[in-house]
């Protein structure tokens, strides 16, 4: 068994030392192998806000529990605060003799997960409306060299910032080469009270070349609609995304699209979305791990970190509700290869340019909290 920690700056949950020997923790899943629970963690757990433990159990099945507490008070205000699609799951307090963090046993398998903060960035322009921040990012950051965050202060202003950086230090060295046309808007290192790579917390994060890219859609318009629909056409590499309103359906983008390769059975038919994620980790299986080794001689960790140049999910992530064979293991996703984007390469999964892709999720996941992940209907050809 494999042991892994991401080591990040700490924001929630650390591990903790237990004086009265008993550790707490939630369960989330039972399953049979080792790969459920990667698939688990896979459609469920992206974004993870606590430690993570796979512990293999005497009969042999697996258990997988999330976050690491020293009462049963703790575990069960996080437990309060699970969003739906886990507590769909029937989480409950697990309570431990040991504690796993610390456990040595083989039988254990550690993912601890503790976020970054990135909570500085250069603020360029303040604007009143939401347009002209966009604006901002045409008209004064022609070389963008990092993503630039829109997001609304609490003055009520929308501001355009650019870049987002662990340090103060960091922020200085960066501002030190922005281009002219940048310096000449004034722009000045901002902290904010919370890290940018949590991406609840700002409106919107433009990623390069956005002046490049076909007209966005309006949020406020999107979740006005009844339904949702996305369509991807296998022979032509299409995806259509529409919207529903009063019995009448609107076309608001098309998407060129990699599917899945010719040999192989690839998911067909409506069904819906389970879960919606933002700079996903991923968590390959057993036999993922083992066909990368043997194709491609990679040796892939238990967890790709978002980030990581061999993840292969990019900027985000939709997971269906598809089947295959009794697997549901299909989703639309990033890539770390553009270039095969609208031709036959998938193993089954939609594949999306990665700006494409997080435009995509972000207007997703904004609709789904309005209205409702079961409104957006995903048929596949």
């Amino acid at each position: 068994m494999i042991f892994l920690k991401l080591f990040f700056a700490s924001l929630f949950f650390t591990t903790l030392v237990f004086a009265d020997g008993k550790f707490y923790t939630l369960s989330m899943c039972l399953t049979k192998d080792h790969d459920g629970a990667s698939y688990f963690l896979n459609r469920y757990l992206d974004e993870p806000e606590a430690d993570i433990f796979i512990v293999k159990l005497e009969d042999g099945r697996y258990i997988t529990t999330y976050g690491s507490f020293n009462s049963r008070e703790r575990a069960a205000e996080f437990m309060a605060k699970l969003p739906e699609r886990l507590k769909q799951h029937k989480p409950f307090i697990k309570e431990f003799d040991y504690n796993l963090a610390s456990d040595n046993s083989k039988n254990i398998e550690k993912y601890i997960f503790q976020k970054e903060n990135f909570n500085y960035s250069i603020s360029v322009c303040s604007s009143k409306e939401y347009k002209n921040a966009i604006g901002c990012v045409k008209e004064y950051i022609p070389d963008q060299k990092s993503e630039v965050y829109i997001i609304k202060d609490d003055d009520g202003l929308y501001k355009t910032l650019y870049g987002a950086f662990r340090t103060q230090k960091e922020a200085d060295e960066f501002m030190v080469g922005l281009h002219q046309i940048t310096k000449s808007q004034g722009p000045f290192v901002k902290k904010l009270s919370y890290s940018l790579k949590d991406t609840r917390n700002y409106s919107e994060r433009v990623l390069k070349k956005e002046s490049n890219q076909k007209k966005a859609i309006d949020v406020d318009q999107f979740i006005k609609f009844d339904k949702i629909i996305v369509s991807v056409d296998s022979k032509t590499h299409k995806m259509s995304l529409q919207g529903v309103l009063d019995g009448k359906t609107v076309e608001l983008k098309e998407y060129k699209v990699s599917t899945a390769k010719k040999e192989t059975q690839k998911p067909l038919g409506e069904g819906g979305v389970t879960s919606i994620s933002l700079h996903p980790h991923w968590y390959p299986t057993q036999d993922t791990i083992q066909h990368f080794k043997k194709t491609k001689n990679i040796n892939l960790p238990p967890v790709v970190p978002y980030g990581h140049p061999y993840n292969y999910m990019g900027e985000a992530k939709i997971n269906l509700t598809h089947e295959v064979d009794g697997k549901n293991v299909y989703r639309i996703h990033g890539t770390v290869n553009e270039s095969t984007i609208g031709r036959s390469e998938s193993g089954g999964c939609i594949r999306m340019k990665n700006a494409e892709v997080l435009e995509l999720a972000t207007m997703l996941q904004k609709y789904s909290d309005k209205k409702s992940i079961k409104n957006i209907r995903v048929i596949l050809n």
